[in-house]
């Protein structure tokens, strides 16, 4: 699917960036690089884990679209991406929130196929950030 697919009931701006490198500025001492990868990668690890198998629990979700489960699951892959700074993959997943919210027809099976390519790009932005090699 085209990270910028159309997806019929969601609305989100499909123009932000995938990762905002500069979500934590600030945040660390410059004066610690090592310190500041390590965090990354212990942060971005737990990402992977946890949003992760919510991802997989969104590709075999079986209910319906207005069904709080799968609310549930968006809200925590929002959540967990907004906190790394996955600027897209969290509008995204806001997008589909508001339209269950809102019980607002949407097409799920794109809805999933978005989510899955936006954490694919996600986890690779992230991973190829020159502050975390």
């Amino acid at each position: 699917m085209d990270l910028n697919s159309e997806i019929s009931g969601v609305d989100y701006d499909r123009s932000v960036a995938i990762f905002d490198p500069s979500h934590f500025d600030g945040i660390f001492d410059p004066e610690n690089p090592k310190g500041r990868k390590a965090l990354l990668l212990d942060i971005f690890a737990l990402f992977r884990e946890e949003s992760g198998s919510r991802v997989a629990a969104l590709e075999s979700y079986e209910g319906g679209a207005s069904d709080g489960e799968l609310r549930e699951i968006i809200h925590f892959i929002s959540g967990s991406a907004a906190n790394l700074g996955l600027l897209r993959l969290a509008a995204l997943c806001r997008g589909v929130e508001q339209a269950i919210h809102e019980a607002r027809p949407f097409d799920l099976e794109a809805s999933r196929l978005a989510v899955q390519a936006q954490y694919e790009a996600a986890c690779a932005a992230f991973s190829e950030d020159p502050l975390l090699r």
